[in-house]
């Protein structure tokens, strides 16, 4: 009987905003799709029970998906929510040449600044839109052979290569060795600044800092996500441009949350920590 090793990973999915990164975990995950398009909100974590069939042996595996806000500027959110990872998906859309340029520019160095050269994936999304396609089948090789690394051209929306990259991605993470990972034929510049690029704002960053302020007092991204994901929609606080009343309101709403697991002096002091961030931000 061929031996059968259990395993936990955790992999990441990742690109600009509106590539299609959740519908491409929901696919996987359940086999469906729509058409609406939600903005993740921070981090969002998907499981499946798989079980793979290696050289020499049988994976029942545990996979940990988590899909990451695409907006630039969230650096602290991000910086977290990549440590542990041991695979990457890096998604674009083939109509819009700007998030393929945008892997080069900052996903891919920023992943390997934070957590090294790990396995990742290119994904280029939305193919059932080729007619659209803004970059050909071609120019995708050549991109992804500059990095050694498989791409796929996808569809969520069709389910086209969509478990194909997954069980890919898969068995390079299980078979992933630092020691003999393929080197990429291009180097590739790391810098700090990577980690703090993108959306300025003042109000990006404060949410980005409320954030991940919040993760650390409730334990962690991965339980305190969905409490924040809620209470920002109470709040009615949109990412893609944010308000000052939906941001205070959302202040207001998760120091209420806290009151349920910490002091409520605490809780108090936590609001009033955040709402100075504000005023000392200048945010008008």
């Amino acid at each position: 009987m061929a031996k059968v090793k259990h395993m936990l990973k955790k992999m990441l999915v990742i690109g600009d905003p509106a590539v299609g990164k959740t519908s491409l975990i929901r696919r996987f995950v359940h086999d469906r799709f729509d058409d609406d398009y939600i903005t993740t909100i921070g981090t969002k974590t998907s499981a499946k029970a798989l079980h793979i069939r290696m050289t020499k042996e049988y994976v029942d595996l545990k996979l940990q998906i988590w899909d990451i806000l695409g907006q630039k500027g969230y650096s602290r959110l991000q910086h977290s929510s990549f440590l542990g990872t041991h695979g990457v998906f890096i998604v674009a859309d083939v109509t819009r040449k700007k998030t393929l340029l945008s892997i080069k520019n900052y996903w891919i160095p920023k992943v390997q600044y934070i957590v090294g050269k790990i396995p990742f994936i290119i994904l280029a999304n939305k193919n059932d839109l080729v007619k659209n396609a803004e970059f050909t089948k071609e120019e995708l090789r050549e991109f992804a052979s500059e990095y050694n690394v498989p791409f796929y051209l996808t569809s969520a929306k069709t389910g086209n290569n969509v478990n194909l990259a997954f069980n890919t991605i898969v068995k390079r993470m299980i078979e992933f060795n630092s020691t003999t990972a393929p080197k990429p034929k291009k180097s590739i510049v790391i810098h700090p600044r990577l980690l703090y690029e993108g959306d300025k704002s003042k109000i990006t960053q404060l949410i980005d800092r409320i954030i991940d302020d919040f993760c650390r007092e409730y334990g962690g991204h991965e339980d305190a996500m969905p409490v924040i994901r809620k209470q920002f929609e109470l709040a009615k606080l949109n990412l893609n441009n944010p308000t000052l009343e939906a941001l205070k309101d959302a202040i207001d709403r998760l120091a209420k949350i806290e009151m349920d697991f910490i002091r409520k002096d605490i809780a108090e002091a936590n609001r009033t920590k955040r709402l100075n961030w504000i005023q000392e931000s200048k945010v008008n």
